[in-house]
C-alpha cells in the first residue's frame, strides 16, 4: 500500500497525522509514504524529516518531495503517486489522523471487492461527509478526496486528478471519469478517519465557496448537456443577486468567473471519461448528489458496548427479508443480536442458516398467523439486549444508525433516542426476485422531539427509534389490538415516562408503496385505526412541566420574553 500526502505549511498537522500511524493495527511494513511538500515557509519540512526519522524502522519506505514550487493539491497528488507502485494507493489530506483499525479495515473491504470497484472511500470523523450512499452494496456516486484508496492501474487509465482544477471539485471529477468508465466507489463506513477539515460546525471557508462554484461550472463543461451549463451560470448570477456568503465573496467570484472561461477549451475538448451507460451525473445545485441530513452532526464512538437487539418482523419474504439483513451486516456497531420473528409458517429459517450465519439472529416462526403487535411483542420478550431497535423487514438501516442512537443513549439521561429517515416510494416489479425501483428519497422524517405533536400524529418511523428494553418490562408493547398504528401508540405511551433524544442525522430508509391503489387501501387502513387510537389516547395523561409548556409556547410563536 503506497499513501501519498500533499502538505503546504501545515506544521500545526504533521506530528499528530504520522504519529497516529504508529497505533495502526495494520502491518506497516506494507506500507509506503510519500509526501509532497508545496513549497511550504514554516516548519513543515523539519516536522517531516522529524517524522520520517520516527518512522523509518516502522513502514516500508518514507519519502519527502520538495518542490520548489506550490503545485496544488492535484499536481501535487499526482507527483506522489508517481514515486510509488503499489496496486493500492491512499490519498490522505495531511490534517488527517488514521485510528487503530483504519488500514486494516480499508484493506478488508478491498480484499472483498470484486473488480468493478476501484475506489474506496474511508468514513471521516467528526464530521462524516452527508452524500447518501447505497447502505445494501455501499456503493457511492463520488469519493471525498481527503481520504480514499484507488488501484493504481485505474488511476493510470484516468491520468490522476485533473491539474486544472484548482482547490474543490477535483475529487468529484476523478470519481465520475471513474463511473464513466464503468468503475465503482464503495463507502467503506468500518474504515474511520479523524479529519481535521473545520474547527467548528458550519464555518464557512471562503476558497471552498469561490472555487466551489466556479469547478461546479467547469464539470458541467466535461460531464453536461447544454442545459446543465445553463442552469450552472444561471444559479452563478443568482449568487449575485442574493447576500454574500462572506465579506467580498461576490467581488472573488466574479474576478474568478472571469478567469475560467480561459479553461472551458480544456473541459469541453479533454473528453477523458467513458461512454458507460449506467453513469450519469447529478447536479443538485451546488452538490453532486442527494444529502442525507448530519453533515455537521459530530460522529463518536459510543462509550459503552451495551447489546442492542434488532426486532425484525417479517412475513413469508424470505427474498425482502434479505436485504434487511444484509443492511444489518453492514453496521458499523459490532454487539447487535437480531432477533427475526415469522408472522406464520417458517418460510425464511432456511435462508437465514445459510446466507446469514455470521450474524447473531434468533429465529423463531409463530406458525399460526398471530399479527404484527403480537408478533413484535413475542420478539420483545425474546430480545436479551439492553435496547431495543425495530426493523421490519422492507426497511433499512445506513451503516451507522445503530452505532449514532447507542451513542446518544449510553451519554445521556432520555431513555429512548432518534434519527431522522428518508421515506422511500418503491415500485416493485417482481417479487422473486426481488426487484424495484426507487422513485425518490424524501426527506420528511425530520422532527424534532414535541410531545404535543406526538400527541396528534406519529412523526417517528418505527425503525428510527431506539429504547431500553425497560420500558418495555415496566409499561408493556404494542396494543395486540391494533394491526396499524400499533407503533404511535407506543411512542405516546413510551413519552408519557421519558423524553426522547432527537438525532439530526438521516440514518434509515422507510419504504412505502408507489403503487396508488395500494396507498388508498393502506391509507383507508390507517384511517380506521386513527379513530381507535384517537379514543385509546383518551385515557393517557400526558405530565408536562409549565416550564415546558412556555418552550413549546415560545417555539411555536416565536415570542422571546423581554
Amino acid at each position: 500500500m503506497d499513501i501519498v500526502y500533499v502538505a503546504y505549511n501545515s506544521e500545526k498537522w504533521t506530528d499528530r497525522c504520522f504519529s497516529s500511524l504508529l497505533n495502526s493495527d495494520y502491518d506497516l511494513k506494507n506500507v509506503n509514504i510519500y509526501v509532497v511538500d508545496n513549497a511550504s515557509t514554516d516548519h513543515t519540512v523539519e516536522n517531516l524529516y522529524r517524522a520520517k526519522e520516527k518512522l523509518k524502522d516502522q513502514v516500508r519506505n518514507f519519502e519527502i518531495i520538495e518542490s520548489e514550487k506550490n503545485l496544488g493539491f492535484g499536481r501535487g497528488n499526482n507527483l506522489g503517486f508517481q514515486k510509488g507502485s503499489s496496486d493500492i494507493v491512499c490519498f490522505f489530506n495531511i490534517d488527517t489522523e488514521v485510528l487503530s483499525s483504519t488500514l486494516s479495515e480499508l484493506m478488508k473491504a478491498v480484499e472483498q471487492s470484486d473488480s468493478d470497484t476501484a475506489m474506496w472511500e474511508i468514513r471521516q470523523f467528526p464530521y462524516e461527509h452527508p452524500k447518501i450512499y447505497d447502505p445494501l452494496t455501499q456503493e457511492a456516486l463520488w469519493s471525498s478526496g481527503a481520504a480514499f484508496a484507488i488501484r493504481r492501474e485505474v488511476y493510470e487509465k484516468l491520468g490522476g486528478f485533473d491539474e486544472k482544477i484548482f482547490m474543490y471539485g477535483e475529487d468529484v471529477d476523478l470519481s465520475w471519469r471513474l463511473r464513466s468508465f464503468g468503475y465503482k466507489i464503495r463507502y467503506v463506513p468500518r474504515s474511520v478517519i479523524m479529519h481535521y477539515s473545520y474547527e467548528e460546525a458550519g464555518v464557512v471557508k471562503p476558497n471552498q465557496h469561490v472555487f466551489g462554484v466556479i469547478n461546479n461550472l467547469m464539470l458541467r463543461y466535461r460531464f453536461g448537456g447544454l442545459k446543465d451549463i445553463l442552469k450552472g451560470h444561471l444559479k452563478f448570477w443568482f449568487l449575485m443577486g442574493v447576500p454574500s456568503a462572506f465579506p467580498h465573496s461576490k467581488r472573488m467570484l466574479l474576478r474568478e468567473y472571469a478567469r475560467h472561461f480561459v479553461n472551458i477549451p480544456h473541459f469541453h475538448s479533454a473528453k477523458t471519461h467513458g461512454k458507460c451507460r449506467e453513469f450519469t451525473p447529478q447536479f443538485r445545485m451546488w452538490d453532486y448528489s442527494q444529502n442525507r441530513e448530519g453533515g455537521y452532526y459530530v460522529n463518536e464512538l459510543p462509550e459503552e458496548n451495551p447489546r442492542v437487539s434488532v426486532i425484525v418482523r417479517t412475513c413469508g419474504r424470505p427474498s425482502v427479508l434479505r436485504e434487511t439483513l444484509i443492511s444489518l451486516r453492514n453496521q458499523t456497531y459490532s454487539n447487535i443480536e437480531i432477533v427475526v420473528v415469522e408472522d406464520g409458517a417458517d418460510v425464511s429459517g432456511k435462508m437465514i442458516k445459510e446466507e446469514f450465519s455470521d450474524l447473531n439472529i434468533v429465529y423463531f416462526a409463530t406458525g399460526e398467523k398471530a399479527g404484527r403487535s403480537k408478533a413484535g411483542n413475542l420478539a420483545m420478550e425474546k430480545a436479551s439486549g439492553k435496547y431495543l431497535n425495530f426493523l421490519d423487514d422492507d426497511d433499512l438501516f445506513f451503516a451507522d444508525h445503530v452505532e449514532v442512537l447507542v451513542s446518544q443513549l449510553v451519554k445521556g439521561e432520555n431513555r429512548a433516542a432518534y434519527a431522522f429517515a428518508f421515506e422511500t416510494p418503491v415500485e416493485i416489479r417482481s417479487r422473486e426476485p426481488y426487484e424495484y425501483t426507487v422513485k425518490q428519497y424524501k426527506e420528511v422524517h425530520k422532527h424534532e422531539f414535541d410531545k404535543v405533536v406526538l400527541c396528534h400524529h406519529n412523526y417517528i418511523p418505527i425503525q428510527s427509534i431506539m429504547f431500553e428494553k425497560s420500558l418495555f418490562l415496566e409499561y408493556g408493547g404494542l396494543d395486540e389490538s391494533l394491526d396499524a398504528l400499533e407503533d404511535w401508540d407506543l411512542w405516546v405511551r413510551y413519552s408519557l415516562h421519558t423524553d426522547f433524544t432527537c438525532v439530526k442525522k438521516t440514518t434509515s430508509i422507510y419504504r412505502v408503496p408507489h403503487n396508488r391503489k395500494i396507498n388508498a387501501d393502506r391509507q383507508k387502513a390507517l384511517d380506521e385505526a386513527l379513530v381507535i387510537v384517537r379514543n385509546k389516547h383518551k385515557g393517557y395523561i400526558q405530565t408536562v412541566s409549565v416550564y415546558d409548556l412556555a418552550m413549546m409556547y415560545e417555539k411555536r410563536h416565536s415570542f422571546l420574553p423581554r
